[in-house]
């Protein structure tokens, strides 16, 4: 059995462990459940996010589980996309590093643009990355998440800096996260067949499930949507450790179903 879980606004908000969420998790692990987490979120490196989980939950977590949007971004680009600029912060300067991808501020040189949550964003960054779309660059969006879930509240996510850079300029960015193509394959390539899906968002983590025909999900509403919006998916689940419930019941369920 496979999971594949979302992380802000599911395992935690912010610097806040949501109550329930590291036992959940020690409940998939001790019954052997393939875990893997896919974020939208292209801050951080998959290591630094596996560090993150692992440190708030107490449970160990590998970079090898770790699937974000940057490095699905980065997968997108070609030989003629170089070198790139960016918009967005260390998860996406890393992958490209780590890539061997040559990294420009000057708009003329981008041949093309990858642009995410940006916490170091100002008026000049955002200046330079339009000019880069007008000049031609290719722009690769990471995600079009409107918002990021904190312990407060909500922050402007992602989506709000390519939405920033495509009004600026008229262009439509190509998008690497979920639900589009490129996250799906990044996720298939790492071997993974049938799957639940738990996540936190109806246009990306239920979205991303519906667009797979072995994929199943499971909308928690612990991150931000609410119970009127919870359209589209399978399941509905006030948390993670309902959702984990209803997982694992479903697996007792099939292996019971087997036995002659």
């Amino acid at each position: 059995m496979t999971v594949i879980c979302d992380i802000d606004g599911v395992v935690y908000r912010g610097e806040q462990l949501i109550p329930g969420s590291d036992r959940a998790l020690q409940r998939l692990v001790t019954a052997g459940v393939d875990l893997y987490f896919a974020t939208n979120n292209s801050t951080k490196t998959p290591a630094n996010v596996a560090v993150r989980i692992s440190t708030m939950t107490g449970i160990d977590i590998s970079a090898g589980s770790i699937v974000t949007s940057a490095e699905a971004a980065v997968g997108m680009l070609e030989d003629g996309d170089r070198p790139v600029m960016v918009l967005g912060s260390d998860g996406i300067t890393t992958a490209l590093a780590g890539a061997g991808i040559e990294v420009t501020d000057d708009p003329t040189e981008a041949r093309a643009i990858l642009v995410g949550l940006d916490w170091d964003l100002s008026y000049e960054r955002l200046t330079r990355a339009a000019d880069a779309v007008r000049a031609g660059a290719r722009f690769i969006a990471t995600n079009t998440d409107p918002t990021y879930p904190v312990a407060g509240g909500l922050l402007p996510g992602g989506g709000a800096m390519v939405a920033a850079v495509r009004a600026t300029t008229g262009v439509v960015p190509e998008v690497a996260g979920k639900p589009y193509r490129p996250m799906r394959e990044l996720l298939r390539a790492r071997g993974i067949g049938a799957a639940w899906i738990i996540g936190d968002r109806v246009d990306t983590d239920i979205a991303l499930a519906g667009a797979e025909p072995d994929w199943t999900s499971i909308l928690v509403l612990s991150g931000v949507t609410t119970a009127a919006e919870a359209l589209g998916a399978d399941h509905v689940a006030p948390d993670l450790a309902a959702a984990v419930d209803l997982v694992l019941a479903r697996g007792e369920e099939t292996a019971q179903a087997r036995v002659p």
